[in-house]
């Protein structure tokens, strides 16, 4: 029996991860999901949480035939119930990939060595600033960090931390899986996504022309069926357009800015 085919949309939180699962979910063969890790447990089936389809993800059909269906290989090994996961998507969906999203290196190093599946790697990479802008522009609005300037460049400074180090550890990654791993710029992206996605293509073995086509024409992305988790303001419209933020060019405060400039330039290991 063959492995089921899973796509790894990895990347840093605020990086674009979402929005390209979504953008590769638009081709016939790849079947989006959003997050899978800690399936069925953490938040995935928390109360409020929404599939892409509308229904809440205790109530949706495709997901809650998947959870039924899941439920005898709980106490199973981990790879082993892993690849049991993601057969049934591919099963369930009819399509050859399944597309999981992850800003967790450690689940994408655990992906990596699962033996039951067939795993390739998309690696997507944002300017560090706009992750680090629109991070710390969330945490303020939600408050969940005040705008104080000592507490913000401290917020500053792990963030960036965290996005020198994610990008090293998934280089590590690319290196594994070799010609099973792609490294994608978010701004390449949505510059030029005929260009940018051709690469993806080559890796998946999949024709994405089409796709880049309609994105650069500017024409809105289909309905993803069953998202569970992600940006929820994107996954959870029907007219999403590629666009591309920068507002961190003119409206990052300088002393951010230089905090990230500073700290992006100094060295990262494992343990940092």
């Amino acid at each position: 029996m063959s492995k089921p085919k899973v796509v790894l949309i990895a990347g840093a939180a605020h990086g674009g991860t979402t929005i390209l699962n979504m953008i590769l979910g638009q081709h016939p063969q790849v079947f989006a999901t959003g997050k899978l890790r800690d399936f069925p447990q953490g938040d995935v089936f928390s109360e409020g949480n929404i599939c892409s389809c509308g229904e809440a993800a205790l109530a949706c059909p495709f997901w809650r035939q998947i959870r039924e269906r899941y439920l005898p290989f709980q106490e199973a090994p981990g790879q082993q119930k892993v690849g049991q996961l993601f057969r049934l998507i591919s099963e369930l969906s009819g399509r050859a990939f399944t597309g999981d999203v992850t800003h967790n290196v450690s689940y994408a190093e655990q992906l990596q060595q699962t033996r039951d599946i067939d795993l390739y790697l998309v690696h997507v990479v944002r300017d560090g600033r706009g992750v680090v802008y629109s991070r710390v522009r969330k945490d303020i609005r939600t408050g969940v960090l005040d705008d104080s300037l000592v507490h913000r460049l401290q917020r500053v400074t792990r963030i960036t931390r965290r996005w020198s180090l994610q990008i090293k550890r998934y280089a590590a990654l690319e290196k594994k899986l070799g010609a099973k791993a792609v490294r994608v710029s978010y701004e390449a992206v949505c510059r030029d996504p005929r260009a940018a996605l051709q690469p993806v293509g080559e890796c998946l073995g999949l024709d994405f022309s089409a796709i880049g086509e309609c994105l650069a024409a500017g024409q809105p992305l289909d309905p993803v069926p069953h998202m569970l988790r992600g940006n929820i303001k994107l996954r959870a419209r029907k007219d999403v357009v590629l666009r591309h933020d920068t507002a961190y060019l003119t409206e990052m405060p300088r002393l951010d800015r230089a905090v990230f400039h500073l700290v992006s330039r100094l060295p990262v290991w494992s343990g940092s």
